[in-house]
């Protein structure tokens, strides 16, 4: 079995340097682990705990300083790792690092409500603290800088909690925002009663993690994972992450009561999330009440359900769209075409508008594979043109 080393980094400035010296450069030394040969095959997971999150990498051993650690080599070249940690790269720059220096973050995974008075996005909490929070939602509409209400619930009472603050930054996947770190703007007379749910939240979490499991996507694949869970557990909550995105599936008496993947839920983000094939995952037999939940559904008819979409999808056969992509509608074009089908006349408005193929897709209800059907459509008749 391939053995599995650690190194983890509470703080971004702290990751930033050992990027620079080290790991741009193909591998980094780990302290404190012995028992281990030259050239031997292991993994390495890099816990990026000021973001919540964690990458696992295969390297080589190839130095072994006996009593002080190992020096390893990564299986992959220097641009594959700057391309892999890229979003970790862009959390480090210096906005919010003097608020956590003075107030370290710890990982807690509870429901927050971010209103920003136009706009209202679900999300779960990566990490929090009493000057903060990182936040797992598609924030595209909340630009830094905008004042926001975060509303939580203390996990151990149910009460809610609501905080003010502004958006600090965002992290970025392709054509969308996978997550909102939020800056708190608290009165010296609350600072007492966040400290409290801090320290509760952090407690109720590492009881549930105690408890619970984790582990890689990949040692199971995501739909035997959440198979194998939902027959053993009369209730829990799955947490998957992979890259800079973060999805959440809850579970309870054979029913799926609730999936979340950025701003899309149930069955879409269901079926988006089946063909991880890598990344982390936690859980954990509790499942937390959402403010905005859907009708439930029975979990095996809606893996069989999203299992038909993706081949479906995968029928199909046209080469995918670059998410990030942005349109220009032709109106001569779409005067030509006459009459649009309800998804069609959807897409445009978005393309319109500005969206990204991925907002689109994350917009739009309908499945994808029926989005991204009438997305290639457009652009083979001449509607929509893909901007350079």
């Amino acid at each position: 079995m391939t053995r599995r080393l650690r190194i983890s980094f509470e703080r971004p400035e702290d990751f930033r340097g050992e990027f620079d010296r080290n790991i741009a450069k193909g591998g980094v030394f780990i302290a404190g682990v012995g028992d281990l040969e030259l050239r031997e095959v292991v993994e390495v997971e890099i816990a990026l705990d000021f973001l919540g999150e964690r990458r696992t990498l295969e390297a080589e051993i190839v130095r072994v300083s006996e009593g002080a650690g190992v020096a390893v080599q990564f299986l992959r070249a220097a641009g594959e790792l700057r391309a892999e940690f890229a979003a970790a790269l862009a959390s480090t720059a210096p906005v919010a690092q003097d608020e956590r220096r003075r107030s370290p973050r710890a990982r807690v995974r509870f429901p927050a409500l971010l209103d920003g008075d136009s706009a209202r996005v679900e999300g779960v909490t990566r990490d929090l603290s009493e000057t903060g929070a990182l936040i797992s939602a598609d924030a595209s509409e909340l630009p830094p800088g905008k004042l926001v209400r975060l509303q939580l619930r203390n996990p151990e009472t149910g009460d809610p909690v609501e905080v003010r603050g502004r958006v600090a930054r965002h992290v970025e996947t392709a054509g969308t925002v996978a997550a909102v770190s939020v800056e708190f703007e608290i009165p010296a007379e609350r600072r007492s009663d966040l400290a409290a749910l801090v320290r509760a939240a952090e407690e109720v979490h590492q009881k549930r993690a105690a408890a619970g499991i984790s582990g890689r996507i990949e040692e199971l694949g995501m739909p035997n994972l959440i198979q194998m869970l939902g027959r053993s557990s009369p209730q829990g909550t799955l947490s998957a992450s992979r890259g800079t995105e973060e999805g959440v599936l809850a579970f309870e008496g054979g029913n799926l009561r609730y999936v979340r993947l950025g701003a899309t839920r149930g069955l879409k983000a269901l079926t988006r999330m089946l063909p991880w094939s890598s990344g982390s995952f936690e859980f954990h037999a509790h499942v937390d009440a959402l403010d905005l939940e859907d009708e439930p559904l029975r979990l095996e008819a809606a893996l069989l359900e999203a299992m038909r979409r993706l081949d479906e999808a995968s029928s199909q056969g046209a080469a995918p769209l670059d998410p990030a992509a942005r349109f220009q509608v032709d109106r001569a074009a779409l005067a030509s075409v006459g009459s649009l089908a309800k998804v069609e006349e959807a897409v445009v408005d978005l393309a319109t508008a500005g969206f990204t193929v991925r907002r689109i897709l994350d917009v739009v209800p309908e499945d994808d594979a029926q989005v991204s059907a009438a997305l290639v459509a457009l652009v083979e008749q001449g509607v929509l043109r893909p901007l350079p």
